[in-house]
């Protein structure tokens, strides 16, 4: 056998060796840190919250905990989702909605980390993630009032006096923060409002909820989700629309 065939060969098994080592070692991409250690369930609630700058995540973790209250509370309950309602602007978009036996429960989700500081009366709240970098977004009890005087609108305008008298009972505003965030210098709660973090719900809303005695019966439950339910069917103009809205107001 000539040296060059003996040379190629070597080379052809060299090449192998390592194709196949490298595959051996490789792990599932996602599944492990750069460390090699495999990835917990923890770390991908993790990303997840870190990789969700929609908040997505946070506004659905806020749903399925006010299921669990209402279904221990015992009274009917509908939740709804990303409800777009007609105001002076276009639309406001309620992240999520609770028609109660006990109220309408107006849901605002923050799915932030970082120092948060700020006031009931100031326009702006803070956000400090580190010594170099922080950033300022709406004052959420006021953004949730704006909410709530759509909403109220929208129920005058689709609901005579004798089938809902939205005077009689009071919305409540719900503003939840992610647990990855510190409140610092943050009202707490309000007559009709509470702020609170994502583990805080079931001790402080429970109560909120066990507070407030019963205002509708079934039938008129079931109207206000009617009623509402094309809020939740908006087109792809009316949210492209208020995305713009808020990307020039913010």
């Amino acid at each position: 056998m000539s040296t060059t065939i003996v040379t190629l060969l070597a080379v052809i098994i060299f090449l192998a060796f390592v194709f196949f080592k490298t595959k051996a070692d490789r792990k599932p991409s996602g599944k492990f840190h750069n460390d090699g250690r495999r990835k917990t369930f923890k770390d991908f609630q993790k990303e997840q919250l870190e990789n969700d700058p929609e908040g997505i995540y946070g506004e659905a973790a806020a749903t399925q905990a006010m299921a669990q209250l209402c279904n221990d509370d015992g009274r009917a309950y509908i939740l709804m989702k990303n409800l777009y309602i007609p105001c002076h602007s276009g639309t406001t978009e309620i992240d999520a909605l609770l028609l109660h036996q006990s109220g309408i429960y107006v849901l605002e989700s923050k799915n932030i980390s970082g120092e948060i500081t700020g006031g009931i009366d100031e326009e702006r709240w803070h956000q400090r993630l580190n010594t170099r970098t922080e950033h300022t977004f709406h004052n959420p009890i006021q953004q949730n009032a704006g909410h709530i005087r759509a909403l109220k609108h929208f129920l005058k305008e689709n609901f005579s006096r004798s089938e809902l008298n939205v005077d009689e009972f009071a919305i409540y505003s719900i503003i939840v923060f992610s647990d990855r965030c510190v409140l610092k210098q943050i009202p707490a709660q309000g007559e009709n409002w509470i702020i609170l973090h994502l583990f805080q719900m079931k001790e402080k809303i429970a109560k909120v909820l066990k507070s407030r005695r019963t205002f509708f019966n079934k039938s008129q439950l079931e109207n206000l989700y009617f009623k509402l339910k094309p809020c939740m069917q908006a087109s792809e103009k009316i949210k492209a629309e208020h995305r713009n809205y808020i990307k020039k107001s913010h």
